[in-house]
């Protein structure tokens, strides 16, 4: 474990540049080196930012690759973040030997309390209220990248943060909606909610709480995801807006939603409706699981690859993983940032949906 002095941009990146392998090498340890960066990116970034942005400095190209990463990596982990609402295990390393991942969840538990009686003393033939499932890690996205000798030395490093801050947004939302396609009326049941986004109120989250309770849900662990129309919707409405209403001034002055009614918001912009007009659904942790785990380079591949990296956000534990290769009859380097994960439906009455008219 390194130790990075505060505000001092040479000893990070030299902190940095102690962690970087290139080429087949890189395969190995590939994790735990990716956490060490982030690790200093997250404590340095607003001092690193200028330095590697200066046209007067000469950073090594690697360096580069993996701040630009440790950027991207940031946004992605934001537009996944809804899925901490659900039982998801991020794994950032490779699995081996299999491609499952044992889920633990937590089924609702409806078993009524048990009358202690002298005689018989504790009777214990109610059945355990953890469950397990075998996550598949079978799909794979990817966002790819590929330039030329010439326009990689013309191409400025603030231009390379947009364009893998962008390609990450759009991977992480990619991700999240073939996730979220699993919410339907056959795995969920019918709408708890019926309402027009723009007409939704506080009202309808009340009576969506209620709901829950009688379902047996917890009293924690309860979040709503929701599209943006429908925080719309709430933010105009009066018992949320107010700061007196709330304890809080988060719509009036941040523009988002805080804990309300007993849930924690997650807005998705332009959440799949699936087909059946969702726009969104009261969750508890066991409605959807899902895992997540990169895929190692075989040693063939290896043996091409210029750098691998994963990237690992130190305050979500959502990782990405990346790839660069060349081909110099081309003149060409290829990128390509990814994720592998699997998921399936949880406990049916655990999720409660949201639909329009």
């Amino acid at each position: 474990m390194f130790s990075v002095t505060k505000n001092d941009p040479q000893h990070a990146l030299a902190r940095i540049q102690a962690f970087l392998v290139s080429g087949p090498e890189s395969v190995n340890n590939a994790a735990a080196r990716g956490a060490e960066i982030s690790r200093v990116w997250r404590a340095e970034r607003e001092h690193l930012l200028p330095v590697l942005n200066a046209a007067t400095n000469t950073v090594d190209s690697a360096l580069k690759r993996v701040a630009i990463l440790n950027e991207s990596v940031r946004a992605f982990a934001r537009r996944m973040l809804p899925l901490k609402a659900f039982c998801t295990s991020f794994l950032n390393t490779p699995l081996q030997g299999t491609d499952e991942v044992v889920i633990p969840y937590y089924a609702l538990q409806t078993a009524a309390s048990s009358n202690f009686v002298e005689a018989t003393g504790y009777e214990f033939d109610q059945a355990t209220a953890t469950s397990m499932k075998k996550i598949t890690v079978n799909k794979r996205k990817y966002q790819p990248l590929d330039y030329s000798s010439a326009e990689f030395r013309r191409q400025p490093f603030l231009n390379a943060v947009r364009l893998g801050t962008m390609n990450s947004e759009k991977l992480a939302a990619d991700v999240f909606d073939d996730i979220w396609s699993v919410v339907t009326a056959d795995a969920f049941g019918a709408a708890a909610v019926t309402a027009a986004a723009a007409a939704i109120t506080s009202d309808d989250i009340v009576s969506l709480s209620g709901i829950c309770t009688k379902a047996n849900w917890p009293a924690s662990g309860r979040s709503l995801i929701l599209d943006s129309d429908a925080v719309t919707g709430l933010m105009k409405d009066s018992a949320y807006k107010l700061a007196d209403s709330i304890g809080g001034t988060e719509v009036i002055r941040q523009g988002r939603l805080p804990r309300i009614s007993g849930f924690d918001v997650y807005e998705v912009p332009n959440l799949p409706t699936n087909s059946e007009k969702l726009q969104g659904a009261a969750v508890f942790m066991s409605a959807v699981l899902a895992a997540f785990a990169p895929v190692e380079p075989a040693d063939g591949v290896r043996a091409s690859l210029v750098a691998y990296e994963v990237a690992t956000d130190p305050e979500t534990g959502i990782s990405m993983n990346y790839r660069k290769w060349g081909d110099a009859q081309l003149d060409r380097n290829f990128e390509v940032i990814e994720c592998a994960y699997g998921y399936v439906a949880g406990v049916a009455d655990a999720l409660k949906r949201i639909c329009t008219p």
